[in-house]
């Protein structure tokens, strides 16, 4: 291929990934962790918020000018019986002066496991649009009860 021809096609692919007029910087969706966000193929089903919280974080190119209207949408496997998939979406607005928004997101106990699709557009351009797998959450681990001391004659009352 063609230097010129290289770059013409790079930046064509380059410009696919992201809509030219998003306000948003970088779209990360996965499982808060630390204060960042892991961008993970397969999340636990775990219904606890206080074990594992995941959903959006959004950085803006620097504090927003005007409010912005940020939509999400879950799309959930497909019913074993065939037919329709269901969505969760809601809709959050980043206020003017911003520079960044979390949206947090949690499981149902109802919620099942399998391929969903996690879609996010900020400002009517998607930041987010990428598959991910529910998958049963790991069982808590197992700790072994801690032995009594022995009584002896000093402990007796």
């Amino acid at each position: 291929m063609k230097p010129r021809a290289l770059l013409v096609a790079s930046v064509l692919a380059w410009g696919c990934g992201r809509d030219s007029r998003s306000v948003v910087k970088e779209a990360e969706f996965g499982v808060f962790f630390g204060g960042q966000v892991q961008e993970l193929k397969e999340l636990e089903k775990e219904l606890d918020p206080a074990r594992q919280r995941h959903g959006v974080r959004l950085v803006f190119d620097g504090p927003l000018p005007r409010d912005i209207k940020v939509t999400w949408e879950l799309s959930l496997p497909v019913p074993e019986r065939g037919g329709p998939r269901s969505a969760r979406v809601g809709d959050v607005t980043a206020k003017a002066g911003e520079a960044s928004l979390d949206v947090p997101l949690s499981f149902r106990p109802e919620d099942p496991l399998g391929l969903w699709h996690a879609k996010v557009t900020a400002d009517g351009a998607a930041v987010v649009d990428r598959d991910f797998t529910v998958v049963a959450a790991a069982p808590p681990p197992k700790v072994a009860p801690k032995p009594l001391p022995p009584r002896g004659p000093s402990s007796a009352r």
